[in-house]
């Protein structure tokens, strides 16, 4: 059986001043980059078979840091398991009600958020569809493998609802705080 660890990000300046990211290709900060250097002394003696990361910087940045302890893994880049585009709100301040829609916002109540997608961005079901290719592809390639991903925090958390079979409303339960090792193993 495939084990994962799955890895947010380390922190970079939009997370500080709550800006949706999203697919922009934002640099990790200084905090961001000691976050890793953690994940990093965490993750040293932890075998690893092969990490894949998104090709966004952050978490390319982060994944090398991780990956200096063990130089022989390969790291492969996959756009697939890239952030939520979430458009022209990129670089915007986050609205919290805009991605979770509750009952007491009454224009909310009138949309599927599944299927919101913010303008020229994407929806949470466009994402599903990226995060369920990569899982297949991933368990198809690395059986009884240890896979590190290094990802982002709305991917991370549709994938774990994919690999746990869950609903995909039920991502929310997943919170992967920024460069903090989340280890599943299915068996």
């Amino acid at each position: 059986m495939t084990k994962f660890i799955l890895l947010r990000h380390g922190q970079t300046d939009w997370n500080i001043q709550r800006l949706y990211q999203g697919q922009e290709d934002i640099p990790l900060n200084e905090t961001g980059k000691r976050q890793a250097e953690e994940a990093a002394e965490t993750l040293k003696n932890v075998p690893i078979d092969i990490a894949y990361c998104s090709d966004l910087q952050r978490a390319v940045e982060t994944a090398k840091i991780v990956l200096r302890y063990h130089p022989s893994v390969p790291l492969m880049i996959d756009k697939r398991i890239r952030e939520r585009s979430f458009g022209e709100y990129e670089g915007k301040p986050y609205q919290k009600d805009l991605m979770n829609p509750t009952d007491s916002n009454e224009i909310n109540k009138k949309r599927d958020s599944l299927n919101f997608k913010f303008p020229q961005g994407e929806s949470l079901l466009d994402v599903y569809e990226r995060a369920n290719s990569f899982y297949n592809d991933i368990l198809q390639k690395h059986p009884n493998e240890t896979v590190l991903i290094v990802s982002h925090g709305t991917f991370l958390s549709i994938l774990s609802a994919i690999i746990y079979q869950d609903e995909l409303a039920e991502r929310k339960k997943y919170i992967f705080n920024n460069a903090e090792p989340v280890f599943i193993d299915p068996t």
